[in-house]
């Protein structure tokens, strides 16, 4: 997604009812609070947001320009994705630097 929380790309698999518009918003509205604070605290740009919960976790990984975001249910996979995440955003970052 942009960093506005405009949809570029979205997938889930069939099992999960999600709107993809909805979930966006609501990663763009974790993506200003974070970024807000972090500037604010450290005076530096946000690297990620790791929500966890009981049953589930979001991630909102920054990739320069745009957002990747990603939310699963099987907690035992998280650093797994949270490592997966960091990869595909510094590479989509290099993709987009300079355009």
């Amino acid at each position: 997604m942009s960093k506005e929380g405009y949809q570029i790309a979205f997938s889930a698999l069939p099992q999960y009812k999600v709107d993809g518009d909805q979930f966006c918003g609501l990663a763009s509205a974790l993506l200003m609070t974070g970024s807000s604070t972090i500037q604010t605290l450290f005076q530096e740009d946000l690297s990620e947001i790791i929500v966890r919960a009981e049953n589930g976790y979001i991630i909102v990984s920054n990739a320069g320009r745009l957002v990747i975001v990603c939310a699963g249910t099987i907690i035992e996979t998280l650093m797994k994705t949270v490592k997966v995440m960091r990869i595909a955003a510094k590479n989509l970052n290099k993709i987009f630097e300079g355009r």
